[in-house]
């Protein structure tokens, strides 16, 4: 059975930015019901998907780990986008744990951050190992369990509203 989905969408200043989400399957498993956050996710894990496909196996040349590096500044550009659109979603709904979910946003901005510089660094061969367990550990979890929650108490209040009028 398919979560339920929503289209509770973050406040934009630009009309126009929907367009920039490119329509991504999204594996179910991973659906937090809401559509904007569901597509950002499966464009987010496309991203990490591209980068482990230019950085399979060593950084062992230049051509490489230019491309290694291209990848994961898309990752980086489109990881503070993604966050900032996110924490302006949660903060539009009062989410009461928006100041502990910054912080693991932080946290993980930070992470890219670093495994960009060492993306450059011609003889740091670990980044694409690390990124895969950025992946599959950090990111997977986060979107299964803190955002989830964070969607849970959107769509919550969005039922509560709905019952009240």
């Amino acid at each position: 059975m398919s979560p339920r989905r929503h289209p509770i969408a973050p406040p934009r200043a630009d009309p126009d930015r929907r367009k920039e989400v490119p329509v991504i399957a999204l594996d179910p498993k991973y659906s937090v019901g809401i559509v904007e956050m569901d597509a950002q996710h499966a464009h987010w894990i496309q991203i990490i998907d591209e980068f482990k496909a230019v950085a399979g196996g060593e950084l062992d040349e230049q051509a490489k780990i230019d491309a290694a590096a291209r990848a994961l500044e898309q990752l980086h550009s489109y990881t503070v986008s993604h966050f900032a659109s996110e924490e302006q979603l949660l903060a539009t709904h009062g989410y009461p744990g928006l100041d502990a979910h910054k912080k693991q946003h932080g946290e993980l901005a930070a992470l890219v951050g670093k495994l960009l510089g060492q993306a450059r660094t011609p003889s740091n061969h670990n980044t694409p190992l690390k990124l895969n367990l950025l992946a599959t550990i950090w990111l997977l979890e986060h979107i299964t369990n803190e955002d989830l929650k964070c969607a849970q108490f959107i769509l919550g209040k969005a039922a509560a509203g709905a019952r009240a009028a």
